[in-house]
């Protein structure tokens, strides 16, 4: 079983948004997932109880609450006896004992950031922290930047100057754009399943380009991903 972690210090930078993306690709294409919830306020049971709502979970994926060390420990062991093919954990805010372990786990590490100077800032604090710990460690795991909320369109000039700032850094070349689709994950569910259900509900019919691109995306970004960590 393979860990992919999303960490950041700031809150709102995205790492909820892009774990929910990734789990509903990597089901799609057959993945068995679990989901380890590291986050106190647990985001990812709420969108579990408001996709089975609109029938838009996927039962090949399951949540492990996992904000102590010791459930931590009993989510990646009970996981792997079940048989799962990734684990995905979403961490908390913050640095702390819990989050160290399981960034020391992982087998790839994802570090979401908005194009704000606020953002890169906190990604980039993020990023240092990580390799200073795997240094630490004695520990290789590949780590990269995944831009958020970009805009389908141009760049102003301060988000095209930020993106700048991250070409010397390892960035996952598909972002992850600014798309109501993705907004509305947390209320709508998983969005392969979302996109299935179309044909039931006409008023949804009419933003079906919008999450077919979004669902795109999703694909580009888990291959890019799966690539990352089978590598």
């Amino acid at each position: 079983m393979k860990l992919l972690t999303c960490c950041s210090f700031k809150g709102g930078a995205g790492k909820t948004t892009a774990l929910m993306g990734l789990c509903a690709a990597f089901a799609r294409g057959g993945r068995r997932i679990a989901l380890f919830e590291a986050d106190e306020n647990r985001p990812l049971t709420r969108w579990k109880e408001n996709a089975r709502r609109r029938n838009a979970w996927d039962s090949q994926c399951e949540i492990f609450v996992a904000d102590e060390m010791s459930l931590l420990e009993a989510a990646y062991d009970g996981a792997e006896r079940r048989g799962f093919d990734y684990a995905l954990a979403d961490t908390h805010g913050g640095s702390s004992e819990l989050n160290n372990t399981i960034i020391a786990s992982s087998h790839f590490l994802l570090i979401p950031t908005m194009l704000t100077p606020l953002d890169i800032d906190e990604a980039l604090s993020t990023y240092r922290y990580v390799l200073e710990l795997l240094m630490s460690e004695n520990l290789v795991i590949p780590t990269a930047l995944l831009r958020q909320r970009v805009p389908v369109g141009r760049l102003t000039t301060s988000q095209r100057a930020m993106s700048d700032m991250l070409a010397s850094l390892p960035v996952i070349q598909s972002p992850m754009h600014e798309r109501d689709a993705f907004a509305a994950m947390k209320e709508r569910g998983m969005l392969h399943l979302t996109l299935e259900n179309l044909g039931n509900d006409p008023m949804m019919r009419l933003v079906e380009r919008n999450l077919s691109l979004a669902m795109e995306e999703l694909v580009t970004l888990s291959t890019l991903v799966d690539q990352a960590m089978e590598g």
